[in-house]
């Protein structure tokens, strides 16, 4: 196959020569939304920043890299960084509701009851946490290079992808309420994991999963998505959380976006990352039956109508059917090659319900705006 010549207008998503079509010939983008489509030269810029080890993706940014850690923000959902600000406005205004509510009561020593109440807290968060961790030693099996030197080795290379080397102190245990958990409160940092996972993840022909979930876990760590769990405990020991969740669980639901995707950087298979999600909507045993585009009609659903759309408002996750055309969108965006393997898969109906749900992603505006 001849290369395509350095001026010719190609699609955003897999550099096919496309200035003459409406739908793109090789990947079947709607290309006529585009306000201009990039050059070849342009495209493979683009293309080799999308796909840059996390050490390089300080290239999008203007300014030299820094000396210091790769920054992972290339890797978090478009929507994070203002739903923070949301958030930690609603933290603020919790803690001065507080405040407020002292002073109405007449207690002139309210300061002094605020912050010693915070501090007793404070000190409880960690005693909880420590007593967390001492549980664990006691009926777990801390992974380390002598215990489990194969899953260690995987938590080495995820952590060294991620260019994180903080101390993170990981634990297998028989049984958990949730497969695959993480923990981050004043230094200490904890990721419990279910044995059964391990056990089944580990398989060759399995471990990108593996990788995928801890990658998400060391991910919300290098990303700091615990850094406001400190306040929002602090305000429910106080009974002032609940007037602020309005303002905290969209950015908790941004936080979720942003681990799947750094997960699925760090096993570099859309394909395995995307099996992992399958698992939280129909099981283990039905997650490899179950074909790449089959719930895409649902979430296209999901996300048209207002009832299930009003339903998630309340929840600090979102629906696994939304994390999954999320995961699509972002595979499409930043591994347009893998993309189209995933697209070959699905037949006619599903590939026009992605579409739909492609139209409505933050990502299918950031190629946009790099097109113009």
């Amino acid at each position: 196959m001849s290369r395509v010549p350095d001026s010719v207008r190609v699609c955003p998503n897999c550099g096919a020569p496309a200035e003459a079509y409406d739908y793109c010939p090789g990947c079947g983008a709607h290309l006529a939304t585009l306000p201009e489509l990039p050059t070849r030269t342009e495209w493979e810029a683009q293309r080799a920043v999308a796909t840059a080890p996390l050490a390089l993706v300080e290239a999008r940014a203007s300014t030299p890299p820094l000396s210091g850690p790769a920054s992972i923000r290339p890797l978090l959902h478009p929507t994070e960084r203002s739903r923070l600000i949301i958030a930690a406005v609603g933290v603020a205004l919790g803690l001065l509701v507080a405040v407020l509510a002292l002073i109405g009561a007449g207690n002139a020593n309210f300061l002094v009851q605020v912050v010693g109440s915070l501090a007793l807290a404070t000190v409880l968060i960690w005693f909880t946490q420590q007593i967390r961790r001492a549980r664990l030693l006691g009926r777990s099996v801390k992974v380390g290079p002598d215990t489990m030197p194969e899953l260690q080795a995987l938590l080495d290379e995820v952590r060294a992808t991620l260019q994180y080397d903080r101390r993170v102190d990981v634990y297998v245990v028989d049984k958990e309420s949730k497969p695959i958990s993480m923990s981050s409160y004043l230094g200490t940092r904890i990721i419990v994991i279910e044995g059964g996972l391990v056990a089944e993840l580990l398989a060759p022909e399995r471990r990108p999963q593996l990788v995928f979930l801890i990658g998400r876990s060391i991910g919300a760590l290098k990303a700091k998505h615990a850094r406001l769990d400190l306040f929002v405990a602090l305000l429910q020991a106080i009974n002032a959380v609940r007037y602020m969740t309005p303002l905290l669980l969209p950015w908790y639901r941004a936080t979720t976006y942003s681990g799947d995707q750094i997960g699925m950087v760090c096993c570099g298979d859309l394909a395995a990352a995307l099996e992992a999600t399958r698992r939280l909507l129909v099981g283990k045993e039905l997650a490899s039956d179950l074909g790449a585009g089959a719930v895409l009609p649902q979430a296209h659903l999901v996300q048209r109508r207002l009832l299930p759309r009003f339903a998630q408002l309340f929840s600090a996750e979102p629906h696994n059917t939304n994390r999954y055309a999320n995961l699509l969108c972002f595979g499409r965006y930043h591994d347009p090659e893998a993309w189209e393997r995933v697209r070959k898969s699905m037949d006619a109906e599903r590939t026009c319900s992605f579409e739909e749900l492609w139209a409505r992603s933050p990502y299918r505006k950031r190629l946009a705006g790099f097109a113009a």
